[in-house]
């Protein structure tokens, strides 16, 4: 390790609590609580945000792998992670005020694109906390408090629902914004921004952003000429070209069983909205576990063999479910799914800091937010186009949905036996110490890396 050094337990924690922060925003304004405020806005709203997300996945499209270039061009991710977040973060506190489905809508897309970009700095620092530690204890520590914050949201945030008016009693005059009576579920936008500005903080202040060489200019064109360059010349990054196809499949796979789940559930053995809720919140008890067993395994046997047993428990789950008798059967499932779940995004960002060059991890990490996106198109385009063509066989067509999943996933699993065996600790090194900047090198973009 060059110069010795390590990185301390306030910048592994602080760089951790970013995921708790951030998951509490997609689990409250992504999965729960919007979604259910547009429905009662608009009765049956399904379609409109899925027509949101569609159009929040499209500008990240254009935009992630650009802004992982400015952030290898100028060798610096916190700032940008700064700004992001908070624009995020006045976004959604905004959703308080919005006054309407047009304007709410608006401010969910744009609420969202912040906080997917702000994702792709996030990961990029990962090496920096990593240095003397392993990069797959610290993915899976920051996974595992991830996931924590799904379980707050779900319990805490519904409180401002579930119980509006005892909540505002108790806040006093701080809580005359709430509204009481019914379902209101846009008591949630301001305590969601609120916790996910606080959690936020720490690594703000004290996650390290080491460089890896000297910074160059930043301009809108150079960005894109880095991105068109990169992708022209993929095959010659190691494998990293078929690891991201095969985090597409298996990302596919994996997101869609979980988004399918509660309705899954429900459509085939009539599980009312406790029994679902109990599943996830069982099933997200484990992926804890998952996240934190996968990272220190990705250390010690490295990170595609982990990855590979992972996707195999993904294998097996799906087909448990999709042959499942009777509901108790999900409740086998379920560990297998969260334990499955958390190691699959901890172990996949550590692969990727294995096979990207240290200079370039930005830009492939904004090329791996694409591969999550594309994910969250295609595998509901074929559960939805699976429904339709099965639609009078009832239950059985959401058993065939659910299993072609297992297909999905084996070319995942296909394309990654084809992906090198490298481990991440020689890149995560280079983040030992920072590189001295010659001022005439930093306001360059011909000087050589």
């Amino acid at each position: 390790m060059a110069g010795g050094r390590k990185a301390s337990n306030l910048a592994v924690w602080s760089w951790a609590l970013y995921d708790f922060s951030n998951t509490i925003f997609s689990v409250s304004i992504l999965t729960v609580f919007f979604p259910l405020w547009v429905d009662q806005q608009v009765g049956d709203g399904a379609w409109l945000v899925n027509s949101a997300t569609a159009v929040s996945a499209l500008l990240v499209f254009l935009t992630a792998p650009v802004l992982g270039a400015v952030a290898d061009l100028r060798q610096r991710r916190v700032p940008y992670l700064v700004v992001l977040t908070l624009i995020s973060v006045l976004l959604t506190a905004g959703l308080e005020v919005a006054g309407g489905i047009v304007m709410g809508v608006a401010l969910f897309v744009a609420a969202d694109l912040a906080y997917q970009s702000a994702l792709v700095f996030y990961n990029a620092l990962l090496p920096g906390v990593s240095v003397g530690r392993g990069a797959g204890k610290v993915s899976g520590i920051g996974t595992a408090v991830g996931y924590v914050g799904t379980i707050l949201a779900l319990i805490v945030l519904t409180l401002f629902v579930s119980d509006a008016e005892t909540i505002r009693l108790g806040l006093g005059p701080l809580g005359g914004w709430m509204e009481v009576g019914g379902e209101p579920n846009s008591n949630v936008f301001l305590p969601t921004a609120v916790l996910y500005l606080l959690f936020s903080l720490p690594a703000f202040f004290f996650v390290p952003d080491p460089a890896v060489r000297a910074p160059r200019l930043v301009s809108l064109g150079a960005a894109y000429r880095d991105v068109i360059s990169t992708v022209k010349n993929i095959r010659g990054y190691g494998g990293i070209g078929t690891f991201i196809l095969a985090t597409i499949l298996y990302m596919d796979a994996a997101n869609t069983a979980v988004a399918n789940m509660a309705l899954y559930g429900r459509e085939v053995f009539g599980l009312d909205s406790a029994g679902v809720r109990n599943l996830l919140l069982f099933s997200t008890v484990f992926a804890i576990v998952g996240s934190a067993a996968s990272g220190f395994a990705a250390d010690r046997v490295g990170p595609k063999r982990t990855l590979m047993t992972i996707l195999v428990l993904w294998l097996i789950s799906i087909a448990l479910a999709a042959a499942a008798p009777a509901a108790w059967v999900l409740f086998l499932a379920g560990p297998l799914v969260g334990i499955a779940l958390g190691g699959t995004w901890t172990v996949s960002r550590v692969m990727l800091i294995a096979l990207s060059p240290p200079d370039k991890l930005g830009e492939f990490f904004g090329l791996f937010s694409l591969a999550g996106r594309f994910s969250a198109i295609l595998g509901p385009a074929l559960i939805a186009f699976l429904l339709l063509v099965f639609e009078g066989l009832d239950a059985m067509a959401y058993r065939i949905s659910i299993g072609s999943l297992a297909g999905v996933m084996l070319l995942g699993i296909f394309f990654l036996t084809r992906v090198p065996d490298d481990r991440p600790g020689p890149n995560v090194d280079e983040y030992a110490s920072e590189v001295p900047v010659h001022p005439k090198r930093a306001n360059t973009l011909d000087s050589p890396p």
